[in-house]
């Protein structure tokens, strides 16, 4: 039979009752050309130019190849050549495209094939620069699909068609050109990965995959967003919070085995546990040892551990899932992830409950954190900087603390002495702190009376450097000349218990644990007994609640 013969109507079957219309055995159907424009522009939107291509290649391939079969068991061509002609004659029926044969070498036992074709009224080209317009490369993926299946079919090994001019790229005409695979050139590799049809499946797979890779990046650039964006929160209220390592004063053998200490131990990744009492500067040496770190171009986080609820200490430090509580709405970093690369500094460790604990020291050992309601172990780089005032190992004995994360924080203890300890330090104290707020206030204070320097350095400074800090700026709040005096800040009765020079010799001086007994003694008298709450014995202190209860006790206060 000769190719020029076929036509359309004969070709098709047409069910009027079904509406199913039939070539031979497949099923056949009629596309406006407009949808299929559309198609396309879709595909190509949704998975790129690359993606598209091929899958309208593999697709055309797919339909040149079952056109050839079926041609061949419905036709007895009287040559290859008339068989490879029905493939371009059927695209012309079918209002595809118009082909002309330029030229054609098949010789099957040689392995050779060659052949040139010209294309009019591609109705690929033609929607492509309806819907995309002109194109940088060839555009009719189908068409150079269908021509490759066909004719691989019909020359029984792989033959590739490209375009060598389109009208989609906005040359005059489609010019394309097949060739057998036997050329093992880089181009016809890489036109063989279009082509073959068994490599569909792989295609929608490597899709997939891909989708599923863009779906991570794009949950892990969230979450690095939420991260730097909770880190500039944390720094903004860094850069409002004062902490001049000037303030690190003494001269005290206690005060420098501390900054030895630090030194010491800054440039490492070591855990730092900071021990003393409050208001000796825990937070402040803190600061100073990241400041000397490597880490210290990442942010410092610190998380006071006393003043986080019981219930939300667990999400505070490693974060939760949206619904993982009522009230959870959306995802939140804990402090632990917005640390990452940095340090983050846990103040009051003490406080935190045993059952938080457990998490604390996964992350400190593995690095490791888990959000509260979520699955997903999340790794972790940060430096633990940690600080108490409560004798963690008495708490390990009462059963308060794991003595397995007391002893992965005490890797490297650093002891801040209270101030009663550091007395030759009171004075350098006393005159840093009148500075600072002297020029702070704009007062015209030189020097600080010798009398005041006394009774400072004879104080027990339950409160210690804090305690005096506040008493200095209170006291260059209300000067007036320039000698300062702070003798009346110590109240009534601490002024006549304090005269020490108008009591003979003979008479015993108080110890200094006497003297903070009765100071504490009379504050609880003022509140009535109150130690917690607003106007409470440890507000005014200056100390937290639990403190002045151990104190109390300490001292046989009830």
């Amino acid at each position: 039979m000769n190719p020029d013969e076929l036509k359309l109507l004969e070709l098709l079957k047409a069910d009027k009752e079904t509406g199913v219309i039939r070539f031979k055995h497949r099923r056949m159907l009629i596309f406006d050309a407009d949808a299929l424009g559309l198609l396309r522009k879709e595909l190509i939107e949704t998975l790129g130019l690359e993606r598209a291509r091929r899958l309208l290649t593999r697709f055309g391939y797919a339909c040149g190849y079952r056109d050839a079969l079926t041609s061949k068991k419905l036709f007895h061509w009287q040559s290859d050549a008339d068989w490879l002609a029905a493939g371009p004659r059927l695209h012309t029926l079918e209002g595809i495209v118009q082909a002309r044969l330029l030229r054609l070498q098949m010789d099957k036992g040689g392995g050779v094939f060659e052949a040139e074709a010209e294309w009019l009224h591609s109705y690929e080209a033609e929607q492509h620069l309806k819907h995309l317009g002109h194109s940088d490369s060839p555009v009719c993926w189908t068409l150079t699909g269908y021509a490759s299946g066909h004719t691989s079919a019909v020359f029984g090994s792989e033959v590739c068609c490209f375009e060598k001019e389109c009208v989609g790229q906005g040359d005059a005409r489609c010019l394309v050109e097949g060739r057998a695979t036997t050329e093992h050139s880089d181009q016809m590799r890489a036109l063989v990965e279009y082509h073959r049809p068994d490599n569909i499946n792989a295609e929608f797979r490597r899709l997939l995959d891909d989708l599923e890779q863009r779906e991570k990046e794009l949950a892990a650039h969230e979450e690095k967003v939420k991260a730097l964006e909770s880190q500039v929160l944390y720094l903004q209220e860094t850069i409002n919070e004062e902490y001049n390592f000037g303030e690190m004063v003494g001269a005290s053998p206690a005060f420098k085995k501390v900054v030895h200490d630090v030194e010491k131990v800054a440039w490492s990744d070591s855990t730092v546990l900071i021990c003393g009492e409050t208001g000796t500067g825990k937070e402040l040496i803190a600061h100073a040892i990241h400041a000397r770190s490597s880490r210290n171009n990442r942010p410092l986080i610190t998380v006071n551990c006393a003043a986080l609820p019981a219930g939300l200490v667990e999400s505070e430090l490693f974060g939760h899932e949206k619904g993982a509580f009522t009230g959870a709405i959306q995802r939140k970093l804990g402090r632990f992830q917005v640390a990452d690369g940095g340090t983050i500094f846990l103040d009051e460790v003490g406080e935190l409950p045993l059952e938080t604990q457990a998490k604390f020291l996964r992350a400190l050992q593995q690095g490791e954190v888990e959000r509260l309601g979520g699955t997903q172990t999340i790794k972790v780089d940060v430096r633990v900087l940690a600080a108490t005032n409560r004798p963690l190992e008495q708490l390990v004995a009462e059963g308060k603390f794991r003595s397995d994360l007391f002893y992965r924080l005490n890797v490297f203890p650093i002891i801040l002495p209270p101030l009663r300890e550091r007395r030759e330090d009171i004075a350098l104290f006393a005159n840093y702190f009148a500075q600072k707020f002297r020029a702070r206030l704009n007062k015209k204070i030189s020097s600080i009376d010798s009398a005041s320097l006394e009774r400072l350095q004879d104080y027990a400074w339950p409160g210690n450097v804090r305690e005096l800090e506040h008493m200095i700026e209170r006291s260059v709040l209300l000067a007036e000349g320039e000698i300062l005096s702070v003798d009346w800040l110590l109240g009534r009765e601490e002024r006549s218990s304090t005269k020490v020079a108008a009591v003979p010799a003979s008479t015993r001086l108080r110890t200094l644990e006497e003297m903070e007994r009765d100071h504490i003694v009379e504050v609880l008298r003022r509140t009535q007994g109150a130690v917690a709450g607003k106007g409470g014995a440890a507000e005014i202190l200056d100390l937290p609640p639990s403190t002045l209860r151990d104190r109390m006790k300490k001292l046989g206060l009830k």
